[in-house]
């Protein structure tokens, strides 16, 4: 399935391999909170959805985990598979899109892991009835994404003449937009960005049954490196929303 975030997202692949080798918030943030939340992993299966370059799954793969990985971009599955090789790591990767996960059975996985990748998907509903539908009963949805409250497309700091960080602007919260950006000055093609209120991220899952089981806002307390002037800044407003969705049945044991 080819839609406009996949194209987006190919296009750009291999200066996000580059960024997230380097990027602050993935690799003293996000990544080690994200291994935190799960906890001993050792014999799960494991789905990793939107797999980019595939640094959780290796990370997860060496945890003793059982993971595929999945992305959209040929280009990143392609590093994906060469990065695990390289790392000795036994992990299967499909180039396939997070709204139709062709081959994938149903109700193969203890949990997906969707790290930093629902806020771009095209069709969000229908990524979330996949992953309800490959979760075996009682698996769970582990997701992050920036949070929808402060990535609005009119948000930004306000600064003091000084550069001094003031206070931090939202306006638009409630328009569902799409639009380009380039994700760091040393891209060079920009990506499409979505914006979603929060209650679009959690109504689809609430309607197919999921229960939340946790919600977490990050300060950067946990960043595991000194304090940056960008991991600072979570300590007034969280860029990021962690949240973890439980697969029960309904009533009458529907799925």
């Amino acid at each position: 399935m080819d839609d406009s975030s996949t194209r987006s997202w190919d296009a750009v692949a291999d200066d996000w391999v580059a960024h997230a080798d380097t990027n602050d918030y993935r690799n003293a943030l996000l990544l080690p909170f994200t291994l935190e939340l799960l906890g001993d992993v050792r014999g799960l299966r494991i789905l990793d959805l939107g797999c980019g370059e595939g640094a959780y799954g290796r990370a997860l793969a060496a945890r003793g985990a059982l993971v595929i990985g999945v992305d959209g971009s040929a280009q990143l599955v392609r590093v994906a598979k060469q990065r695990a090789a390289e790392a000795q790591l036994d992990i299967e990767y499909l180039c396939v899109n997070a709204s139709s996960l062709v081959g994938v059975p149903a109700e193969s996985f203890d949990v997906v892991l969707a790290a930093m990748m629902l806020m771009d998907v095209e069709d969000y509903e229908s990524a979330v009835q996949e992953v309800w539908r490959v979760l075996r009963p009682g698996g769970v949805l582990v997701m992050s994404i920036t949070h929808p409250c402060f990535s609005a497309p009119i948000s930004e700091w306000v600064t003091s003449e000084s550069g001094e960080l003031q206070v931090f602007n939202v306006d638009r919260y409630f328009d569902r937009v799409v639009w380009d950006d380039f994700i760091a000055a040393k891209f060079r093609r920009p990506v499409l960005r979505r914006h979603r209120p929060l209650e679009d991220f959690m109504r689809p899952l609430l309607e197919r049954r999921f229960v939340l089981r946790m919600f977490r806002e990050p300060d950067g307390s946990s960043a595991n490196v000194e304090p940056s002037s960008r991991l600072n800044r979570l300590r007034r407003i969280p860029y990021f929303l962690f949240m973890s969705w439980a697969k029960t049945l309904n009533e009458i044991g529907s799925r």
